[in-house]
């Protein structure tokens, strides 16, 4: 139940259980460090208007035309790798690495997540890929588990819930680019978004084991993430939403990897009858095929929004007011949470726009609003004295 249009560990019962374990405790199952304060460079981070497309107005039809961005077609000066991050349960996932040519470790680095329907490949992608180049920033788009390169190294799926690829995704990064002092940042669209914070929340929750070199991670960046998914699966219920879910069934059954495909338990959900809401789809193949016990299980285990208080990360979460698959009361309710806990992490700042639609973000210079967000984000806080200063100390 996670959404981005543009197309292109151990086992899951095993973290479920461990995660379980830990909510069910007294207490984390991993120490915690304290929470970075949401205090200079990121309280203070300029964040631009939104300023709307003169026709290519409203919720629906700025979705429909971010999802068909493109990207520019010359490429800037950067050397392109592709890379393989083996997992614990046998399956890898690949990774695109871009080094610009000025690149040095001060400029640090940048993890790319997309969304369910998209892959390294997509538009918003490559744009975000060659704005941070240009700014020196050295960039990894990575192929989540069953899209795009990582279709065929992966017998199991991508889902909402799969933070501990991002977390090897991130250590793979920290091993390659082996400087103490080198930032890691990550941005998250979607389906990637949801998975990031909650990657985060777990670490600082210390319901998850924290990385080694989790002291150089930040700033996160997480843009219209289903963090609800529960609420979510709610909204795309309405009949009005059903070509969206038309849309992503489609292309969800379309993408299987032929290992999947070779899966005596996959090969019996699809005798059964198709799904037509997004729900039904993860009734019937999502939680199943990830060790859920049904749907609401994986909607609460998955859902971002559980641990977005504990992130002590600095993070900026930006979402739309008319965002049609994503229910914007989520996040007005985290805000509220997040400005009355005053003795909480203040890592997290959430910003709603008042259109944009999902990721669309369309402008009346038909330029996308969230590129130029991505470039003064990153470049803003690597640059920036007072992130460092705020990270708390070993």
């Amino acid at each position: 139940m996670v959404f981005m249009m543009d197309s292109c560990t151990t086992n899951d019962a095993v973290a479920q259980a461990s995660h379980r374990a830990a909510e069910g405790s007294a207490g984390p199952i991993f120490p915690i460090r304290a929470p970075r304060v949401n205090g200079g460079w990121l309280a203070d981070f300029p964040i631009p208007a939104f300023k709307q497309h003169r026709i290519l107005r409203g919720g629906h039809l700025q979705t429909l035309i971010g999802a068909r961005m493109g990207h520019a077609d010359q490429p800037g000066e950067a050397t392109h790798r592709c890379h393989q991050i083996a997992l614990a349960d046998g399956d890898a996932l690949a990774v695109h690495e871009d080094e610009p040519t000025r690149w040095t470790p001060a400029h640090g680095s940048v993890l790319l997540l997309h969304g369910i329907c998209g892959c390294h490949a997509a538009g918003y992608m490559v744009r975000f890929q060659r704005r941070l180049n240009e700014q020196g920033i050295r960039t990894f788009r990575l192929d989540m588990r069953g899209c795009g390169d990582s279709a065929s190294l992966c017998r199991s799926i991508t889902h909402a819930g799969r933070s501990e690829d991002v977390l090897a995704a991130i250590e793979f990064i920290a091993d390659l680019v082996d400087d103490a002092a080198s930032p890691i940042g990550a941005l998250g669209v979607s389906l990637g978004a949801n998975q990031l914070l909650l990657a985060a929340g777990r670490v600082g929750s210390g319901n998850c084991a924290m990385p080694a070199a989790w002291d150089r991670v930040g700033p996160l960046l997480a843009i219209a993430p289903p963090m609800d998914l529960q609420r979510c699966s709610d909204a795309m219920e309405s009949a009005k939403l059903r070509f969206y879910n038309w849309y992503f069934i489609k292309h969800l059954l379309r993408r299987a990897s032929p290992q999947l495909l070779a899966r005596p338990d996959y090969q019996a959900m699809l005798q059964l009858a198709k799904p037509k809401t997004l729900r039904q789809f993860d009734r019937q193949f999502t939680a199943p095929l990830a060790g859920f016990a049904n749907e609401r299980d994986y909607y609460r285990e998955s859902s971002a929004i559980s641990v977005a208080e504990d992130i002590g990360v600095p993070t900026l979460i930006v979402t739309s007011a008319d965002d049609p698959l994503v229910p914007v009361k989520s996040f007005m309710e985290l805000q509220d949470r997040l400005g009355a806990n005053a003795e909480g992490s203040h890592a997290v700042r959430v910003h709603i726009s008042p259109a944009g639609g999902h990721h669309g973000f369309m402008q009346r210079d038909r330029t996308g609003w969230t590129d130029n967000l991505v470039c003064e984000f990153f470049g803003g806080a690597f640059t920036s004295p007072s992130l460092h200063e705020s990270r708390p100390s070993e």
